[in-house]
């Protein structure tokens, strides 16, 4: 079963349930820092659908927020977010148009930036970043059993209420 949503300032792409151990989500962002807050709202009501709950929530929610202030900050085009979960494996997906590889900093005591994929590398089980240096990814094991979730339809509107109003 899929479905279609369009939030503002972003596309929820088809979401589909493929089983109990294959979930996805697809959104186009717009690179627009306010767009952080609800891409991190989406992530979170995704996986509540998905029966995910606890740290292994908040660690995404943190990691996605890292991941898209960077593709705003130094990539390039538009930014798409791919969340994931097979077999009991959470993976966070950021892709950008940039292809200079995102690289961990060393940020001073006294610095505003320049800790974000330090964060991820502490959050993640593993991390990295494509061949062709546009995507960052992070992953996530849980060990939680996964209950059986509601239908899609149901969870569309929960994930256009996180990330925001619908447009008409």
């Amino acid at each position: 079963m899929s479905a279609t949503s369009m939030v503002e300032g972003s596309v929820m792409s088809p979401t589909t349930v493929l089983d109990q151990t294959q979930c996805r989500l697809e959104a186009v962002i717009e690179p627009d820092p306010v767009r952080v807050a609800q891409a991190r709202h989406a992530a979170s009501a995704i996986l509540r659908l998905w029966g995910r709950s606890g740290s292994l929530v908040d660690d995404v929610q943190l990691v996605v927020s890292e991941l898209v202030t960077n593709a705003i900050e130094h990539g390039r085009g538009p930014i798409t977010m791919k969340i994931t979960e097979v077999a009991g494996t959470v993976t966070v997906e950021v892709s950008d148009c940039n292809p200079v590889p995102a690289q961990v900093r060393s940020a001073q005591h006294d610095d505003l930036g320049g800790r974000g994929l330090t964060i991820v590398a502490t959050l993640a089980d593993t991390w990295g970043v494509s061949e062709d240096g546009c995507t960052t990814w992070a992953a996530f094991s849980s060990s939680e059993p996964k209950p059986a979730g509601p239908m899609i339809s149901e969870a569309l509107p929960m994930i256009a209420a996180s990330a925001g109003p619908c447009r008409t």
